[in-house]
């Protein structure tokens, strides 16, 4: 039974939504390979509902940090490799960027590789924290999370 002051069915549908609730579980699961990233994208872009948005933008400012995070330091990380496997089965020396840089290019990629599977990890359990937050009426902004989206909304893009 819910509480007196909470209002129940139909009235309760129309404050929070559905999808607003499932978008944490729905990108949670569909997370890999930047899908999740879209499928928040296309939610937060559609929707009128103003729940759903909320809970679009915590999901994809989040995802979308973590993505990032591991896209530049997996790109890093390649840039500072010096020796490679071969198809062959041998190694290859192909040095892209000269010595000091590419050493701290490693580093530094490597370093960010480790923070993106940590936020992977996180990212089940902010997930799980979100959609119960949502279930009970509030968009839960993930922690850590930088505001991607108001960022972007700032730049101006020649328009």
């Amino acid at each position: 039974m819910s509480p007196p002051d909470s209002p129940d069915g139909p009235e309760l549908l129309a404050e929070r939504s559905v999808l607003g609730i499932f978008i944490h579980p729905i990108t949670l699961f569909t997370g890999f390979f930047g899908i999740g990233i879209v499928i928040a994208a296309i939610v937060y872009l559609l929707s009128s509902h103003q729940f759903t948005r909320a809970n679009a933008r915590n999901a994809l400012n989040w995802h979308l940090s973590v993505f990032l995070l591991a896209l530049v330091g997996m790109v890093l990380f390649i840039l500072g490799a010096d020796e490679g496997a071969a198809a062959s089965g041998g190694m290859v020396s192909l040095p892209i960027l000269p010595e000091p840089v590419a050493t701290i290019s490693v580093i530094i990629g490597g370093a960010l590789l480790f923070f993106g599977g940590v936020g992977g990890l996180l990212t089940i359990v902010f997930s799980i924290a979100a959609t119960f937050k949502a279930i009970f009426g509030s968009a839960w902004p993930y922690p850590f999370a930088p505001d991607l989206l108001a960022w972007l909304g700032q730049l101006d893009l020649g328009g």
